[in-house]
């Protein structure tokens, strides 16, 4: 498997001019980046109702009518006139499976990628895969000029998912997010068109699949 899935091959032009803010669907090699319908309720509740899954995201596990809520409000963004908030159900084409959920929230003015990936799902490199696409469609449709991610200091497989993708480090905040009863140390990462297009061009010229073997990807 390819997890920089070839920069997706998408199918858009990118002006030079500001895009409209627009969800769309898109597809990779290996997956498809769709909304998420009502059908996807049982899934999702499993994800985020999952110590697992959910344990260093600022939001913590839910429960059903809240996992409820917010499936209402994630399709409702992705429906809206101008979407700024765009959250991606991940489908394996193979075999049609959901395998995670991509995000990119509060478009255009402070823009943040998130991720998750299935539990079950481990291991395989996708949230790589995801985080590539992610920043594909940051820079390539939405055309932003920088974009950040952020994990709790300890969720060592979500920041070094954001170093494999080409973002860097640049803070540390101390006790910044509360996290349980106590506040959390917090690592922000950020990459720039230019950076990420100056990355794009070094990682095509690695061979080695072990480069991009992340291992256990959990949740950012």
């Amino acid at each position: 498997m390819n997890t920089y899935s070839r920069f997706a091959d998408f199918q858009y032009s990118r002006s030079s001019e500001s895009c409209e803010l627009k969800f769309t669907e898109f597809e990779t090699e290996w997956f498809k980046y769709r909304k998420f319908k009502e059908s996807d309720f049982p899934v999702l509740f499993k994800w985020h109702s999952s110590v697992e899954n959910m344990g260093y995201r600022r939001d913590g596990t839910k429960s059903e009518s809240e996992t409820r809520k917010y499936m209402e409000w994630i399709i409702a963004e992705a429906n809206a006139d101008k979407c700024k908030n765009f959250w991606f159900a991940v489908e394996r084409k193979l075999d049609n499976t959901l395998i995670g959920e991509g995000i990119i929230l509060d478009v255009p003015e402070n823009p943040e990628l998130g991720w998750l990936v299935d539990k079950n799902c481990w291991g395989n490199g996708y949230g790589i895969e995801i985080g590539n696409a992610l920043l594909t469609y940051s820079f390539q449709v939405l055309n932003l000029r920088r974009i950040i991610a952020a994990c709790h200091v300890e969720n060592h497989a979500s920041y070094k998912l954001m170093e494999k993708i080409g973002m860097r480090r640049e803070a540390h905040f101390i006790k910044e997010k509360p996290y349980g009863d106590e506040w959390c140390d917090r690592y922000q990462y950020a990459i720039l068109r230019e950076e990420w297009e100056n990355f794009k061009i070094r990682l095509f010229d690695k061979e080695s699949r072990e480069y991009y073997n992340l291992g256990r990807c959990e949740g950012g």
